[in-house]
């Protein structure tokens, strides 16, 4: 019986033994859900207050020196910001400019480029093949209207002053035919004068063909000039046509050939290419001389697309090219119909003069100041107002795209107006409203912290 007691004290305390730590995990849980009730509890009553009350001072006073907002029938937007002492907008860090009047000028920047004048330059060819007999002009030489700056030796001008002067023959001719014809009357039938009316008509529209070919070369010639000629006179013209006197007093008549053809000057300029030389062959059509009048220049900007429909004829240009101190004025003659494919902008055009800085008398070239093709920054005047509502760029916030300002309206106190934007100047901006005006003071630093307060103001009305 001792024996079996035994064994069931020895069960017991191995049971206790084993159940021990549960027991010990249970009493912990249930004292940390205690210790949470209790939290919450003490939190609920507290309002979760739990820091000092000097820190609790300092939130109440935090919150008394914030700014609120207040009903207003001064402004459009029905509410005004309102500081509740001076130490609280001090700490806002809120600083006011005034609404100022004066000029503004709105411009916009271009890249741009000298060019010669396009009216007054020109690429002159041969206008039938040959070879170059003789060269007059050199690059950089002044040029007048009609001089001769290269003579060429083309076959098909010799044929057609050959040509000419062989229709002349034959209307002379034929004109002599019907002449004694018509002067025998009954002696002959009158068939054979309706033929030699007609040859004659023939004759003369061959005549005509052939002087429109000189003339289609570059010759001015009329066969009224040579009718009166003698053969030997009218060899002697057309052999050295459209050359000057100065050239051909000093040409051997009898070695000198007549396929002389000679390329002139067609305005007042100077030789800016050159790209012949003695004996060479030139083709019909291919420019090989080129000559400008540098008296006038024109600017060529390119304009930013998202300006170019701001631009109008007339419109006031400045132009600074590179290597050059001199600010160039001038205003837009031409707009461009089209936009730059690669560059998406759009081309301006202004002329402006181009003033001589040296020159030498013996041999009439001239330096001018500007050159072409160099390169430069144009500031084109798009809108001018003599007396603009201007505050700080600073001053200007957004709203839904919307821009505003705040105003001072009282000591402690704020309001909101809508503007409208104008031009921009360096770090100023023009504004357009119909309630403000010069001498308001604006808001030009800390106007974050009115905006914040306007948009909970605005989001709590709107929620309402």
């Amino acid at each position: 019986m001792n024996s079996m007691k035994n064994s069931v004290s020895s069960l017991r305390m191995h049971y206790v033994a084993a159940m021990w730590p549960a027991v010990v995990e249970t009493a912990k849980y249930f004292s940390i859900l205690l210790g949470l009730l209790a939290v919450g509890y003490l939190g609920h009553q507290s309002h979760w207050s739990f820091g000092s009350a000097s820190h609790d001072a300092a939130h109440q006073q935090e919150t008394l020196l914030k700014p609120t907002t207040v009903a207003t029938e001064t402004n459009d937007d029905g509410w005004e910001i309102q500081f509740p002492s001076e130490k609280s907008l001090e700490r806002s860090g809120i600083k006011t400019s005034l609404i100022e009047q004066r000029p503004v000028h709105q411009k916009v920047k271009a890249a741009g480029v000298i060019k010669y004048d396009e009216r007054m330059s020109a690429r002159l060819s041969a206008r039938v093949s040959g070879t170059v007999w003789r060269v007059l002009k050199q690059v950089g030489d002044p040029v007048h209207r009609g001089d001769v700056l290269v003579i060429v030796d083309a076959a098909d001008v010799g044929k057609a002053k050959a040509e000419f002067f062989s229709e002349l023959v034959a209307v002379e001719s034929k004109t002599e035919i019907l002449t004694t014809l018509e002067s025998i009357t009954g002696a002959v039938s009158g068939r054979q004068v309706r033929d030699a009316r007609v040859a004659l008509r023939e004759a003369r529209i061959r005549l005509q063909n052939a002087e429109q070919t000189l003339v289609n070369l570059g010759f001015n010639v009329r066969k009224e000039a040579f009718e009166k000629l003698s053969d030997v006179e009218r060899t002697a013209k057309l052999q050295f046509l459209g050359l000057p006197d100065s050239i051909t007093k000093d040409l051997d008549v009898g070695q000198t050939t007549s396929n002389l053809l000679a390329l002139t000057a067609s305005f007042d300029g100077v030789l800016i290419r050159h790209e012949v030389s003695l004996g060479e062959m030139v083709e019909a059509g291919k420019p090989v001389l080129e000559i400008a009048d540098l008296r006038r220049m024109w600017l060529k900007l390119d304009v930013p697309k998202e300006d170019a429909s701001k631009l109008a004829i007339g419109q006031t240009v400045e132009f600074s090219p590179d290597g050059i101190e001199q600010v160039l004025q001038s205003k837009i003659t031409w707009i461009s119909t089209e936009m730059n494919e690669q560059t998406r902008t759009l081309q301006v055009r202004a002329e402006v003069d181009n003033p001589i800085i040296s020159s030498n008398t013996a041999t009439g070239q001239e330096v001018r100041l500007l050159r072409a093709n160099t390169f430069g920054t144009g500031t084109i005047s798009l809108r001018e107002t003599p007396a603009a509502f201007v505050v700080p760029v600073a001053a200007v916030l957004h709203a839904d795209d919307q821009p505003m300002v705040f105003v001072r309206a009282g000591e402690l106190t704020f309001a909101r107006f809508d503007v409208t934007l104008g031009v921009r100047e360096a770090q100023y901006i023009q504004i357009e409203s119909d309630e403000l005006k010069p001498g308001l003071e604006v808001v030009s630093q800390g106007c974050h912290v009115l905006k914040s307060e306007w948009i909970l103001n605005h989001v709590a009305s709107s929620g309402q």
